[in-house]
């Protein structure tokens, strides 16, 4: 029989995430790049900045800690192993007080599995605290970057302000194309009254998608670019499974 959790890690590994490969936590920072981007810069120097216990307004990151453990001690499966699975961590998200305050969204369980798969170091399909700590850190400099852009505190940003959140402050290398395919991927198009016209947004929730899955496809394509005399090319060559495995992962 298949092991889905065998199934994961293999996937992990081929994603070269911090949950099974090319670095030791999200903020691990590669050298620029003239195909990629210098995008891992903002995350070694911001991400690991955030307090996000005190951002949600504990009193000490112990406090934090707890909310993890009780969630975790719910069945034998996460007790055993001190670690949440995607519907403990949707619980966290969405029913501590302080946490669902702060940013004012409903998790889906989908979005909570796609947040474990981008940490998931240990390889097996549950967060442990540690990794649910990065978590939380990215989160928080996610949102503060949010919220730099959603200035009328509306719950979205505009298409052109995500292209330069990507462009210009994280750094990656995209063309016009790419930008594009995101957009129709992760906004929805609205009609405002107010300026009779229509308007692209973005909601935080799929912001985060857009910044977990860009991170973990570049990573991913980049640990297989087809180097010439050491020199990173840009370009690639994917087996069917391994293209699977990177995909389907997230």
């Amino acid at each position: 029989m298949l092991n889905p959790y065998n199934m994961q890690q293999q996937a992990a590994m081929g994603m070269g995430m911090g949950m099974g490969g090319q670095y030791t936590h999200y903020g691990y920072q590669q050298g620029p790049s003239q195909h990629y981007g210098s995008y891992g810069g903002y995350f070694q120097n911001n991400v690991f900045e955030c307090n996000a216990w005190q951002a949600y307004q504990f009193g000490t990151q112990d406090e934090l800690q707890q909310v993890f453990m009780m969630e975790a001690s719910r069945s034998p499966a996460t007790a055993a192993r001190q670690a949440l699975q995607a519907e403990d961590l949707m619980n966290v998200m969405n029913n501590t007080h302080s946490i669902r305050n702060y940013y004012r969204i409903n998790w889906s369980r989908e979005m909570c599995s796609i947040m474990i798969a981008m940490l998931d170091r240990s390889r097996d399909g549950f967060m442990q605290w540690p990794e649910f700590l990065e978590l939380q850190r990215c989160l928080v400099c996610w949102f503060n970057v949010f919220m730099q852009y959603d200035a009328n505190r509306s719950g979205f940003i505009e298409a052109h302000e995500l292209v330069n959140i990507i462009g210009k402050l994280f750094g990656y290398q995209l063309q016009p194309a790419t930008m594009t395919t995101l957009l129709k991927r992760y906004s929805r198009v609205v009609y405002d009254q107010y300026s009779n016209t229509e308007k692209t947004l973005l909601a935080f929730d799929d912001f985060v998608s857009v910044c977990v899955r860009l991170r973990a496809y570049t990573d991913a394509f980049r640990a297989r670019d087809r180097q010439i005399n050491g020199r990173e090319t840009g370009s690639t060559y994917f087996q069917y499974d391994d293209f699977l495995q990177c995909v389907m992962c997230l």
